[in-house]
């Protein structure tokens, strides 16, 4: 005959024979521990992404950035900018490139915003912003009207004076500033195409991005 167990006193007891089987009950409980430890660890990691030693060195903002154009200054935040360019009512576009976060290399987070009809000086252009981990470091234009554009520029900075090749940079601080607007016009420069431009930089910030890239850019993915 079989034996027929006593009604559990409370529907939250356990069942005799869960009570008897103590090897299968520690093996049902360190099972449970495990998948809940395992599922912990897992969240932890997708809200906690891993952090490299030098994420900081990175991502610091100088106290004194340098003038750019327009108001727009080196280590300005991609926020900034664009609160700036939506108070003009300027339409551009932002391309980010933003790769995985990684315990083996710092953030190397990068955004390019393009306006292809930005006025510097007057003169309507495309301007193009580089930004490296939020911290604009550089800053390019291309004038429609080339002609036009150099005369402002050179009244604008007297400090930009072009070389015998019609080129023309300039170093003050941390702060580069290169153009080749005057080549554009020269008969060569006009037989070659040239793209005119006047390129800003903070040499901090280029200086740092080009030491990202010795240091990591060769790891192993």
């Amino acid at each position: 005959m079989g034996t027929t167990e006593e009604p559990r006193k409370h529907w939250l007891e356990p069942p005799e024979w869960w009570k008897k089987a103590k090897p299968l009950r520690w093996l049902a409980i360190g099972t449970i521990v495990a998948v809940v430890g395992s599922v912990f660890w897992t969240a932890k990691t997708i809200m906690s992404p891993p952090i490299h030693p030098e994420k900081e060195k990175y991502m610091v903002v100088a106290s004194d950035p340098v003038l750019f154009l327009d108001g727009i200054q080196s280590y300005d935040s991609l926020e900034s900018v664009r609160t700036r360019l939506d108070a003009g009512k300027t339409v551009y576009t932002v391309v980010p490139v933003h790769p995985k976060p990684s315990a083996k290399y710092p953030p190397r987070d990068r955004d390019t915003l393009q306006s292809a009809t930005f006025k510097h000086l007057g003169v309507e252009g495309q301007l193009t912003l580089e930004f490296f981990n939020n911290r604009l470091y550089e800053a390019t234009f291309v004038p429609g009207a080339v002609d036009e554009y150099v005369d402002a520029l050179h009244k604008a900075d007297p400090r930009l004076k072009r070389d015998r090749n019609g080129r023309s940079e300039q170093f003050v601080g941390n702060l580069r500033i290169a153009s080749n607007v005057d080549f554009a016009l020269t008969d060569v420069g006009k037989d070659l195409h040239t793209k005119p431009y006047v390129i800003w930089q903070d040499l901090r910030l280029t200086r740092q991005l080009d030491e990202w890239d010795k240091n990591f850019i060769a790891l192993p993915r």
